[in-house]
């Protein structure tokens, strides 16, 4: 049968020419695949046994390549079962360019012979990429085959139609491991002609065609370990991009092995740096601060004297805050918590000292977390990180310790949580302000309300943290349950999801990951699990409290905003749950969190203020008209007769506090809680004993767009209560 085929060997002056084998031939093609592939073998041989300085090494070779080709593309199946395409790259550019560039090593003394073998290296690269892209553009093709990245790799090309006859099948795993191969090696000639960013495109392109495959990741990894004086990343950056995307090709699907011994080979390189280096560059050396600590853990080295460097890490968290920094470096720390359990490989066997290895990785992330709840504690004015950052990296966290907690079974009973009262209690504030109904989160009570919720509705949408880490080892138990091709970017046939859903769907899934683990029970102890939290329902509305003794200092119970004195205890019993600790019935604070309304009302409290506070000047500045208003009241003994109508006069003034009164309003007067916002008062002054702006030009007087008193003081109104006396 393979006599009877009209097949020949290829040479250079023929290959715009070679046939296509007929599909006809379809149920000989293992027979016909297998012929092509011992011709294969016997070039293959020939090519061996050639040093790379003989001149015919060139026709073997280019008569090997038109073999290749010619399986691949009647065969893909076969061709990947007997691992062509690795020997394509090996035995046809990849040892060619060993050569060159040993060459150039030789003669590095030679500037001519350097130059001419420099610019005959250049001349390859050229020719190697323009052969993987056709060969990619006739496979893709001849198999009429296409994705996403065929369009972004050729945006003009069209399916063949299907009935041509050329047409064939291969399998689709085939097929994407084939584009993923050809656009890693593209990457290579472009790294080796020091065309970073394009050679980086070429390696995410792989990564977005198989994700689960480690080898791009490593080659991104070994860009940003190249020096390149084009780059806007510091030092610390490219570090730790580094370590990011090697930890990548190592906790995944299919390791790629060499990256194992290059990221010990960057934690070598960083263990031995001396801690005043940091003392004295604080701002440029933080990332490097840290990959040191993760250095240290991973080699088991100087693991006695790490607390120094820890406590100079804390210092320097939130002042060198960046979400994206955060979120690789978290990353980073859930990778060591897994290696540490033995659940991830390593070089070395074996840990001597897992144990210590563990206490000091999880104490290090612990402290990321509190300070990151810690950033968004203080006042408004005074907040350079926005909850909106920082909820990602929260969420990221709890939904590993959510799922790493099945591995080992006591790691909330760890001391490093039982010591953080003050982050539980932060941690539940933030989430009562979130509000969340708990019919979104059960789908057992309200079944009409729970499906239309975003939590139920969007169950397989992945957050675009999650997207970039998808097919992390670490995370796989939850990412697993996304549907990562139905929701893509650039697809318009997929369902928008709005950035404020994005954002209300990541505080359902935080709230839902958190109060689980409130009421999960350990089966053998029949105890919870994790008992740091307490979570209840309230008009329903999902409530946190922390298990903790309440701390009395706190200044505030919202984040620190100015005037809010309230304080909340833990609820032991249902009456206590409905009672604040003045005895007042209290309903559930809601929004309390709500950053665009205390935008929106804090600028009209400080113009209130103001207002308050010039009021005197304001009065002199009057002092042509028929009627001058008289000074507030002096502190006891009582004003002179004179006045005493018109200060007596309730609806006239108001009354003020006196200097030798006290100003704590709030424990002079109830506080209504129903009827005001949370925590949006000044520290000095209640809101119902702040003087109005005098206005001439409006009965309304204006303090900040939305805001306005009805009836403010204005002389108009101050002559008609004189009137009737």
């Amino acid at each position: 049968m393979a006599n009877s085929m009209n097949r020949r060997r290829f040479h250079p002056n023929h290959r715009r020419t070679k046939p296509i084998l007929p599909i006809n031939d379809t149920e000989n093609l293992v027979s016909i695949s297998q012929e092509i592939f011992n011709e294969c073998e016997k070039l293959k041989q020939k090519l061996v046994s050639l040093s790379n300085d003989k001149s015919e090494i060139w026709i073997y070779r280019q008569e090997l390549l038109d073999q290749y080709e010619q399986l691949i593309l009647f065969d893909l199946d076969y061709a990947i079962e007997k691992k062509i395409e690795h020997d394509l790259w090996t035995i046809i550019f990849k040892n060619e360019i060993s050569y060159k560039q040993e060459q150039l090593k030789e003669n590095n003394q030679h500037q001519t012979k350097r130059t001419e073998i420099q610019t005959s290296l250049q001349n390859f690269y050229e020719y190697a990429r323009g052969y993987y892209m056709k060969l990619l553009q006739d496979v893709v093709h001849s198999y009429n085959f296409e994705n996403s990245i065929c369009k972004l790799t050729f945006p003009f090309l069209q399916k063949r139609n299907q009935h041509l006859n050329h047409n064939r099948s291969c399998k689709e795993a085939s097929m994407l491991y084939f584009i993923q191969h050809i656009l890693v090696h593209v990457g290579d000639l472009n790294r080796y002609s020091n065309q970073i960013d394009l050679a980086k495109t070429f390696y995410q392109y792989a990564i977005q065609t198989i994700p689960c495959l480690g080898q791009p990741y490593n080659q991104i990894a070994i860009l940003h370990e190249m020096k390149n004086p084009l780059s806007l990343l510091t030092p610390g950056q490219n570090q730790l991009i580094t370590t990011y995307y090697y930890i990548r090709s190592i906790a995944i699907k299919v390791t790629f092995p060499l990256a194992i011994s290059n990221l010990e080979k960057l934690f070598l390189r960083l263990k031995d740096i001396s801690i005043t280096r940091y003392e004295q560059q604080q701002q440029n050396d933080f990332l490097t601060l840290f990959l040191q600590i993760i250095a240290m853990i991973n080699l088991e080295i100087n693991l006695d004297n790490i607390q120094s460097f820890i406590n100079l890490f804390r210092t320097m968290i939130i002042k060198n805050f960046n979400q994206l920094n955060f979120i690789q470096m978290i990353t980073i720390i859930m990778f060591t918590l897994h290696r540490t359990l033995d659940l991830l490989p390593r070089s070395s066997s074996s840990s001597k000292n897992s144990e210590l290895q563990f206490d000091i990785i999880l104490q290090l992330f612990i402290i990321i977390i509190e300070q990151c709840l810690e950033a968004i504690q203080v006042p408004l004015s005074m907040m350079i990180i926005d909850e909106q950052h920082i909820l990602p990296i929260l969420y990221l966290s709890f939904a590993y310790l959510s799922n790493i907690q099945k591995h080992k079974i006591d790691l909330f009973e760890h001391n490093v949580f039982k010591q953080k009262q003050i982050m539980w209690n932060s941690l539940a504030k933030l989430l009562r302000s979130f509000g969340v109904y708990a019919s979104n989160l059960d789908i057992n009570k309200g079944k009409k309300e729970s499906t239309e919720s975003l939590f139920f509705k969007y169950s397989d949408y992945p957050l675009v943290e999650e997207r970039a880490l998808e097919c992390f080892t670490p995370l796989n138990d939850i990412l697993k349950s996304y549907n990562f091709k139905k929701y893509i970017d650039d697809e318009t046939t997929n369902e928008y999801l709005s950035e404020k859903d994005i954002r209300q769907l990541r505080k359902l899934r935080l709230v839902s990951i958190l109060r689980n683990l409130c009421q999960k029970i350990d089966d053998k102890t029949k105890k919870k699990i994790f008992d740091h939290l307490i979570t209840y329902v309230k008009d329903e509305i999902v409530c946190f409290e922390s298990s903790s003794p309440l701390l009395q200092q706190i200044p505030s119970s919202n984040f620190g905003v100015p005037g809010d004195r309230r304080t909340m205890q833990k609820p032991t019993t249902d009456e206590q749950k409905s009672h604040n600790p003045n005895g007042t019935n209290v309903k559930t604070p809601r929004g309390a969190r709500n950053v665009a309304l205390r935008q929106f009302l804090e600028p009209a409290l400080a113009a209130s203020e103001s207002a308050s506070n010039n009021r005197s000047l304001n009065q002199k500045n009057s002092s042509n008209d028929t009627i001058s208003f008289p000074p507030p009241p002096p502190p006891p003994p009582p004003p002179p007769v004179s006045h005493q109508s018109f200060i007596g006069d309730s609806d006239v003034w108001p009354r003020l506090p006196s200097a030798s009164e006290s100003k704590d309003l709030f424990q002079q007067q109830p506080f209504d809680y129903e009827s005001r916002p949370d925590s949006v008062w000044s520290n000095n002054d209640d809101s119902k004993d702040q003087f109005t702006f005098q206005s001439q030009t409006s009965p309304h007087q204006m303090l900040a767009p939305g805001l306005m008193f009805s009836h403010p003081l204005s002389k108009h109104n101050s002559k008609q209560q004189q009137q009737p006396k």
